[in-house]
Parts: C-alpha cells; sequence; structure tokens
C-alpha cells in the first residue's frame, strides 16, 4: 500500500513563464540565448547508468560519468531513451549509442549495441533541428528545419505513428508544422500546428483523448484550454504533460502513486492542472514502469517542486514517501537549480553554476557518484559540470559546457 502525504499548494498564477524567443531555442529546451551561447563551445557528452530493452547491458553500465566517443562536430542537444542516447549537433547531424536490438541507432543496422557513437541516417538534404527529449522506449523521434519528424526503432504499437514493426532507419510521420515532440513506453506526444496530437497505446488514458482507445495515427488531445501556446511537451512511462506560455501546467495518464499531482490516485483520459504556488518554468516527467514515476519542476520563483512516486527518495524532499500533490524539493542552501530531469528512480537538476546534482535510487549508477549511496532522498554533487542532462529509465546523458547563465 502507498502511503500518500499531501501537500497542496494555491492555485498557478499568470506569471509569465521565461520562454526563449527563438523557436530552434525553444525546442532544444533552453531557457535563454546565454544558454545557447553556453552551448557554442560544446563538445563533450557524458553517459552513465544502463541501457538495455530486453534486461540491462553490463557492457553498458558505467556508475560514473564517462565520455561518449566518436561524435563528429559540435554538440547543441542530448536526449535519451531507455536504451540510447542521442546527440545533435550544429550542422544537423545526429549520432547514437548503445541497444539496437530494433534499429535505436537509426543507420540501417541492428548489432547488439554500440558503445561508440554512430552517425543516424537521414534522407539526403535533411537537417535535423531537434530531438524529442525523452525518446519513446526503444525508438527515436526527431524534427527537421521543415517541420517534419522523423521516427526510427521500435514502432510494436504505433507509438511512432508509423505501421511498420520496426525502423532501421528514420521514417517521416504523418504530421507536419511539428514544434515539440516528446515519447516515452508505447505513446508519443507532438505539437502540430499549434495544436497537441498523440499516437499509440491508449492504455489509462495516455493519449489524452477522452478514453482508453489506443490508436496508431495521431488523434488530438483534448481538454487543454484553447488560445494558449504549449511551451513544452513531456511524458514517462503511460504519463504525459504539457506546460502553456502562462505557466499553467496539466498532465494525464498512469496515476496510481500520485504522478498527476492532482491529489488523487485515479487516472485521468483527460489533461488536469497540477496545483503549485506559482507559474511553471520547467518541467520534466519521469518514470519507467508501473513501480515508479515522478514529475519535477521549477517555478517562476526559482522554486524547486515535485510529486508522485518516492519510494528512492526521487522526489528529493528528504523522505521516501510518496505524494499525489507537489512537495518542495530540499535544495541545499545557496544553490539555485536551473534545470531539471527525471528518469526511472532517480532525478537530476543543474544549478547556476553548471554543476550537476542527483537524488533517487543509484541501483543501476544512475546518479553518476560511483555506486554510492544506494538511495539518495536529498541532492547530491555528482562532480562534473553540464549546460544539459537527459535521463530514462535508468539511462544518463550529459552535456558539457560553459558556465549556465541566468
Amino acid at each position: 500500500m502507498l502511503r500518500l502525504a499531501r501537500r497542496i499548494g494555491s492555485p498557478v498564477s499568470t506569471a509569465a513563464l521565461l520562454v526563449a524567443t527563438v523557436p530552434v531555442l525553444t525546442l532544444l529546451g533552453w531557457g535563454s540565448t546565454s544558454d545557447a551561447l553556453s552551448a557554442s563551445s560544446s563538445t563533450v557528452v557524458y553517459r552513465f547508468g544502463v541501457v538495455g530493452n530486453r534486461g540491462a547491458l553490463t557492457q553498458l553500465q558505467l556508475d560514473r560519468p564517462a565520455q561518449v566517443l566518436g561524435i563528429k562536430g559540435r554538440v547543441v542537444q542530448v536526449a535519451t531513451s531507455n536504451s540510447d542516447g542521442y546527440a545533435l549537433t550544429s550542422s544537423g547531424t545526429v549520432w547514437a549509442w548503445g541497444v539496437a536490438s530494433y534499429g535505436e541507432l537509426g543507420n540501417g543496422t541492428d548489432p547488439p549495441y554500440s558503445t561508440r557513437s554512430v552517425e543516424v541516417e537521414f534522407p539526403a538534404g535533411v537537417r535535423i533541428v531537434a530531438l524529442a527529449n525523452p525518446m519513446p522506449f526503444d525508438g527515436a523521434l526527431a524534427i527537421d528545419s521543415q517541420g517534419n519528424v522523423w521516427g526510427w526503432g521500435l514502432d510494436a504499437l504505433g507509438d511512432l505513428c508509423l505501421s511498420g514493426l520496426t525502423e532501421l532507419k528514420p521514417v517521416e510521420l504523418p504530421l507536419h508544422d511539428v514544434t515539440l515532440a516528446t515519447g516515452a513506453r508505447t505513446h508519443t506526444l507532438f505539437d502540430s500546428g499549434g495544436s497537441v496530437y498523440a499516437c499509440g497505446n491508449g492504455q489509462y488514458g495516455v493519449l489524452g483523448t477522452g478514453s482508453t482507445t489506443s490508436s496508431a495515427t495521431p488523434v488530438p488531445v483534448i481538454g487543454l484550454p484553447s488560445r494558449v501556446r504549449v511551451t513544452a511537451l513531456t511524458s514517462s512511462w503511460e504519463g504525459s504533460g504539457a506546460l502553456l506560455a502562462n505557466g499553467a501546467y496539466y498532465d494525464w495518464g498512469y496515476n496510481a502513486a500520485g504522478q498527476l499531482g492532482n491529489s488523487s490516485t485515479a487516472d485521468s483520459d483527460m489533461p488536469v492542472r497540477v496545483s503549485l504556488p506559482g507559474g511553471v518554468r520547467q518541467v520534466f516527467q519521469g518514470g519507467s514502469g508501473p513501480t515508479n514515476g515522478q514529475t519535477i519542476v521549477i517555478l517562476a520563483d526559482g522554486s524547486v517542486w515535485a510529486w508522485g512516486d518516492n519510494d528512492r527518495g526521487q522526489l528529493g524532499d528528504g523522505r521516501r514517501v510518496s505524494t499525489d500533490a507537489p512537495v518542495r524539493v530540499d535544495v541545499p542552501r545557496g544553490v539555485s537549480f536551473v534545470k531539471v530531469s527525471s528518469g526511472g528512480y532517480a532525478s537530476f537538476a543543474i544549478d547556476r553554476s553548471g554543476r550537476l546534482w542527483a537524488w533517487g535510487g543509484n541501483q543501476s549508477g544512475q546518479l553518476g557518484t560511483g555506486g554510492t549511496p544506494l538511495v539518495a532522498t536529498r541532492p547530491v554533487m555528482v562532480g562534473i559540470r553540464l549546460i544539459q542532462i537527459s535521463s530514462t529509465a535508468q539511462n544518463v546523458a550529459g552535456l558539457r559546457g560553459s558556465t549556465l547563465r541566468s
């Protein structure tokens, strides 16, 4: 039986969301142009934790950050799936490493795994400007400069909106004018032409259509406020979320441990608004299965909040009690978090000086601290500086760059 501790905040204010004015920067998940400037000298990508889609591969498990080799070009974004990591360069090429059982590397082959990065093979003339973050389980998504979206890897339940079971190279999806994409387990979300669409397995209402019906073709998410721009999409195992330009955050899907943050444990097949003490500036869902699932947000005032499963301390409040309403993360005194991410049983943050912090479960080395502590209920320093972090399940990737500026 899950123990649920309630921390109900006041309604979300209409505080202005700090969003980059350059569309590509928004796609990449940066909060300001200064982050992009910091990324201009970034060429080092780290990986740690473990990847796998048929059980963890010990060859790919690391309990400390290690550099990914073979990437050619200046990296501007990293993203992860449960089984692979990806890096986007300033020239529009994409590089991948990890498991390839279902073609996740996107280079036309399916070797067991690759610890060295390989280039994803897009058709000639395609230039990628953004990666989905997180990626679908055992698959990948990327947006090109024309607003088309491409998918590759496993499409068993239509989660890539494609007809094939597996795609060894990127295939164009039936969506256009796409500006945002995200995916997890067996579903994906897109912002296409200013509207949110979903496809895949509709179990637990994760497609947001008002039902649990599945769809291999894009269907519109219903129930989000009209005439308010969506600035970010996020996803997790059977979970979906949308951040709006006015700072309001809505989520839907699986809710056994209070993952929706609406003071309930009932699933929802339509978006519900999370009550928080201020507008949301950044959000990231985590979760890799029915026994976990949590969300972490940074508010406009800089405070950090989280809700959902807390069995391994992934909410960062010093406890191991799950909660169906937001609780405040115990950020170290004098530290300001500017970016957050969350995986299966762990959460991550980058502070104003670029230091990486992690908390939660470390059973697969996903905290990057060398295997200890096994569980951290409050943020601990990892020992590297990053400008970007991505985690899915127990797989983590980070991008090193210059010091972040507010």
